[in-house]
């Protein structure tokens, strides 16, 4: 009787305890490189707007037709007086401005009217969709 050698193949293993140690480098790293940045949202402070005794100031308000023109209280004006106007509005604070755009109107303008009202010194700018 012949005897039979088996032989049993090798077994790999692999030492994962370096990945591991890679991964935990890995791990410190991003949470050290990561900045974390507050975004500016809302405030959870706010007037109640319910009572009566809030004077509301009504907000100097730009239209933006289609037409390409830019017009304040219905009269045609130039993006150079926004800034002035803005400045000039009577009131004991700064003024909100709104600035009204109707679909096709062009967004460039609609960015320099903006632009040229917090020059101006607005307390905020919001864009609105110009009623139809």
């Amino acid at each position: 009787m012949r005897r039979r050698l088996v032989q049993e193949p090798e077994r790999t293993e692999i030492n994962v305890s370096p990945l591991i140690d890679m991964v935990f480098i890995l791990l410190i790293f991003f949470i050290v490189a990561t900045s974390f940045v507050n975004e500016v949202g809302i405030t959870p402070k706010h007037k109640d707007t319910a009572s009566s005794s809030n004077n509301l100031e009504e907000p100097l308000a730009f239209d933006l037709p289609a037409s390409g023109q830019l017009l304040q209280n219905g009269m045609s004006i130039g993006i150079e007086q926004v800034a002035p106007l803005v400045r000039s509005n009577p009131g004991e604070k700064a003024p909100s401005v709104l600035v009204r755009v109707s679909p096709g109107a062009r967004a460039g303008l609609a960015t320099q009217v903006m632009d040229q009202a917090m020059l101006g010194g607005a307390q905020a700018v919001k864009l609105s969709p110009l009623a139809q």
